[in-house]
C-alpha cells in the first residue's frame, strides 16, 4: 500500500477506521505529521501478544514457536525507527502522511524459522490455520525521498538481539503467559528489565 492508496477506501473494522479519522484530522492541522507504522518489534514490548518477541521468548523456555496464522508483515526494528524519528525532526517535510517501513514484507513462518535458528534449538513451529492471511505492508518510497541513504539492520542481527534480551531476562517471563490464544491474556506485573 502506497501513502496515495489511502483515500481508496473507508476501513470497516474499528481499529483501521480510527486510524483513517485521526489521518483526515491531520490534513487540517498545520506541522503535523502521520507516520504510518506497519509492525515495529524490539525489546520492551508486549511478549505475550508481539509475535517475534513472543516467539523469542517461547523459544528461551524450549516452547513450540506458535504461528497462528501465516501473515507476510512489513517489520521494523525499533532502533531503525528510532534512528528515522531523528532524521524526520530535523528536516522540512515535503508530504503530511508517511509509511515508515522496510518496504519489504516477510512472513511469519519465516520469522518463527529464523528465530528457532537463531536459539539453536530444535523446536517445532506450529501453524494452527493453514491459510494465508491479509498482507500489512506498504511501500517505503516517500520516506526514503526524504532520507535516500538510510540503511535498514537485517533481520537475523535484529532478531538474535532480542533473542538474547530475553534469554538473559528468561527469569521474568513466565511461561504460562506465553499460552495464549490470541484474543485475551494477563499483562505481566512489572516490565522485564
Amino acid at each position: 500500500m502506497s501513502e496515495d492508496d489511502f483515500d481508496a477506501h473507508v476501513p470497516a473494522d474499528d481499529y483501521g477506521f480510527s486510524k483513517y479519522v485521526c489521518a483526515k484530522a491531520i490534513d487540517a492541522m498545520d506541522r503535523v505529521y502521520e507516520l504510518r507504522l506497519f509492525g515495529v518489534f524490539g525489546p520492551h514490548e508486549d511478549w505475550q501478544v508481539r509475535f517475534i518477541s513472543n516467539a523469542c521468548c517461547r523459544a528461551v523456555w524450549d516452547m513450540p514457536v506458535v504461528v497462528r496464522q501465516n501473515v507476510f508483515f512489513d517489520y521494523l526494528d525499533i532502533e531503525d525507527l528510532a534512528r528515522i524519528l531523528e532524521c524526520f525532526a530535523v528536516k522540512n517535510l515535503a508530504w503530511r502522511h508517511y509509511n515508515v517501513c522496510r518496504g519489504r514484507s516477510i512472513d511469519l513462518k519465516t520469522l518463527a524459522e529464523k528465530v528457532v535458528t537463531i536459539s539453536g534449538k530444535s523446536l517445532p513451529i506450529e501453524i494452527p490455520n493453514p491459510a494465508l492471511g491479509k498482507e500489512y505492508s506498504g511501500t517505503n518510497s516517500r520516506m526514503l525521498g526524504e532520507i535516500p541513504d538510510f540503511r535498514f539492520r537485517e533481520f537475523d542481527e535484529s532478531i538474535t538481539e532480542l533473542y538474547h534480551w530475553y534469554a538473559e531476562r528468561k527469569s521474568g517471563i513466565d511461561p504460562g503467559l506465553l499460552r495464549f490464544d490470541g484474543r485475551r491474556h494477563v499483562r505481566p506485573k512489572e516490565p522485564l528489565k
